[in-house]
């Protein structure tokens, strides 16, 4: 017994090394450090879920985020969210085979005063996606992800650009 848990424990001890050598790192955030000051996120027009992502990317880049936008120095607004799908191939039917979803979010940073600190910028991600008939509810549910998976990618585009204000 002693000797099997020891070679269990020497085994996984060996396979954490290699992953580690090898460069393996379980994906996290940007790396990204953004600094501005104490920020308010606003967005009328934005989803609850990317007024979500987005604080939570900006609070991980380092900025800190306020509830009340008299409190902020500087204000972080969505002014446009957009989720389009183009059909990018058709069948010999001439059903759709494959469809281009695209996703983009415009925003613009002010600072408490209304100064513009960074101009209308648009960020946006396409990702294609195939189409079966048969398969309606399961393309369906793969639509969502794809469009949470490209959220969050444009969220990280987001914050991505705020780090380079100060460039």
């Amino acid at each position: 017994m002693n000797k099997h848990f020891l070679l269990t424990w020497l085994v996984l001890g060996c396979v954490l090394l290699t992953l580690n050598s090898c460069g393996f790192r379980l994906r996290g955030s940007a790396g990204v450090v953004v600094s501005l000051p104490a920020t308010y996120v606003a967005g009328d027009g934005a989803s609850v879920a990317l007024l979500a992502d987005l604080r939570r990317g900006v609070r991980d880049a380092g900025v800190v985020l306020v509830d009340k936008r008299e409190d902020s120095r500087a204000v972080l607004t969505v002014t446009g969210e957009e989720k389009d799908r183009r059909v990018l191939s058709v069948g010999g039917t001439g059903s759709a085979q494959e469809y281009e979803l695209r996703y983009a979010v415009t925003f613009t940073v002010a600072d408490h005063e209304g100064k513009e600190i960074l101009p209308a910028q648009t960020v946006e991600r396409l990702r294609a996606v195939s189409f079966n008939q048969a398969q309606v509810l399961a393309k369906g549910s793969e639509e969502e992800l794809l469009y949470r998976d490209l959220r969050r990618d444009v969220v990280q585009g987001v914050v991505r650009r705020l780090g380079a204000i100060g460039k």
